[in-house]
């Protein structure tokens, strides 16, 4: 065998490696692409008031939605849920991601959230013990009353991360959407 030949055939071969190589690099991306749009869809959830949605650490269920005309607020009435097994101080999560109200594509303010019965601003959920909220936001003075959007996030939970190799609270996706027009009241 000459020089000449066996350069020819470690040509080949290094060619026929780099190809396969490739061919397999590009079945795994495509297939790790499609792993990855079944794990986060892009439609959002439409959801209406009564329904129940899983914030990761807690489950909120809307119940109306209204409009306060004499303090110029929206307030969502709601009843939240802390669905781990410990008191949660970050009811949506930490770093806290509350609903997002979003007026005419703008999101606002984060609400300040009350509990209902005694008016005092929610601090800590202790497990399954439901309470009923109020999400109250500010609206801007020259707002007319239309529909508005709420968006909730749920924070994502897993049993082994990567970084540490225990269970933790990982970042957020896109929980569900809710479209409403608030009632209007005196």
């Amino acid at each position: 065998m000459t020089a000449g030949r066996k350069t020819t055939i470690f040509r080949r071969l290094w060619v026929r490696l780099l190809a396969t190589a490739g061919l397999a690099a590009a079945i795994l991306l495509s297939w790790w692409w499609r792993i990855d749009e079944a794990r986060s869809p892009d439609q959002v959830p439409v959801v209406a008031l009564g329904d129940r949605i899983d914030l990761g650490r807690s489950v909120i269920t809307p119940l109306s939605l209204r409009l306060s005309d004499q303090d110029g607020q929206l307030i969502l009435d709601a009843m939240i849920e802390n669905v781990t097994g410990r008191t949660q101080g970050a009811v949506f999560g930490m770093p806290e991601h509350p609903p997002q109200l979003v007026l005419d594509g703008t999101p606002i303010d984060p609400a300040e959230v009350v509990l209902t019965r005694d008016g005092e601003t929610l601090r800590q959920l202790h497990p399954r013990m439901p309470e009923r909220i109020a999400l109250l936001w500010t609206l801007p003075p020259e707002w007319q009353p239309a529909e508005v959007r709420v968006d909730f996030a749920k924070q994502i939970f897993k049993l082994r991360d990567n970084l540490y190799g225990q269970s933790n609270w990982l970042g957020f996706e896109p929980a569900a959407r809710l479209a409403a027009l608030p009632e209007v009241q005196p």
